[in-house]
């Protein structure tokens, strides 16, 4: 399925006679969908670098999103802003969970379970969004918003069934999953207070510089701790696999995913996360590290359906920032 046909989809479930989506919320839409797409690929990226370094390896990925974000703010003449210490606030912990913990936690969850059932898992991040952000805001969500987000988690949770009915999960790869999916849902929880005042490029670089220098420090506490080397020449297959996680599940990915937040929202922006685990299944599928049950078809479809029923017009309000 195509992006443009998801949003065909999402337009045609929106439009209440005339009504529709607008420009503004389309091109967020858009945006939100090349992020997942994007993001359900990192699945298969790491699943690739088991062998490769842990901490010295994701530092080295975001040591490179920082230099690729530089030469992107460079040639767009943008000016970083100095953030203030509420902004801090908002940026350590977005760099420390959304950025170092989530590289880390993604690469070791795809080693002890199948890399297929962490793309699902992450399917679930609509709903923890919606029920932080109403938690911490002190308002009932809108039902459209509750019921497409729950469709999303059930949906995740359909998906991890087998073909035969039994369940695919271990107690550890459960856990590590779910890490996952805290650090997924920490980049739209931590990132949308920062992004309104600085913008989406001066927090994902600052981001980005921040998590590169805990890996870092890390590997080399870990480095002397254990005399394991932070850092090595990675293979072909390893050094691809880095690359893509730098550039386009770092660099991309963050800038897209901010976008597609100031126009539709962290709550509404959130429920894309539902379309993870189509990616993630198709990026398995194509690279030959995996393959797609039944069961995760059909869990991936009500995925869908919840994004496309959580966009209707009459509840933007209740979902606005």
């Amino acid at each position: 399925m195509t992006s443009n046909t998801v949003l065909l989809l999402m337009a045609s479930r929106c439009q209440p006679g005339a009504m529709s989506l607008t420009t503004r919320e389309r091109s967020g839409a858009g945006l939100a969908v090349g992020a997942v797409c994007l993001v359900g690929g990192s699945v298969a990226a790491a699943d690739r670098l088991h062998d490769f370094p842990l901490l010295g390896g994701q530092a080295l990925r975001y040591t490179l999103a920082t230099v690729l974000l530089l030469l992107w703010a460079r040639l767009r003449r943008h000016t970083f802003v100095r953030p203030t210490r509420a902004q801090l606030t908002w940026i350590v912990p977005l760099a420390a969970l959304g950025v170092a913990g989530y590289g880390v936690v993604l690469v070791h969850a795809t080693s002890v379970t199948a890399p297929g059932n962490v793309g699902i898992a992450l399917g679930a991040a609509p709903l923890v969004i919606v029920l932080v952000r109403a938690g911490a805001t002190r308002t009932r969500p809108a039902r459209t918003l509750t019921g497409g987000a729950l469709c999303v988690a059930v949906g995740s949770v359909l998906a991890q069934l087998s073909t035969t009915g039994g369940v695919q999960w271990s107690v550890r790869g459960s856990m590590w999953s779910f890490l996952a999916l805290a650090g997924v849902a920490s980049v739209t929880l931590l990132g949308a207070p920062p992004i309104r005042e600085l913008g989406a490029l001066t927090v994902t670089t600052y981001a980005c510089a921040l998590g590169s220098a805990m890996l870092l420090t890390a590997a080399l506490i870990t480095g002397a701790v254990t005399g394991t080397p932070a850092l090595r020449l990675p293979t072909t297959v390893e050094f691809s696999a880095l690359a893509f996680l730098a550039l386009a599940v770092t660099t991309v990915v963050f800038l897209l995913w901010y976008g597609a937040v100031e126009r539709l929202g962290p709550s509404r922006a959130g429920l894309f996360n539902g379309l993870v685990p189509f990616a993630s299944l198709l990026a398995l599928f194509l690279t030959g590290a995996g393959t797609a049950t039944s069961w995760q078809l059909a869990g991936a479809a009500l995925v869908l359906f919840g994004v496309v029923v959580s966009l209707r017009p009459g509840e933007r309000a209740g979902a606005a920032v």
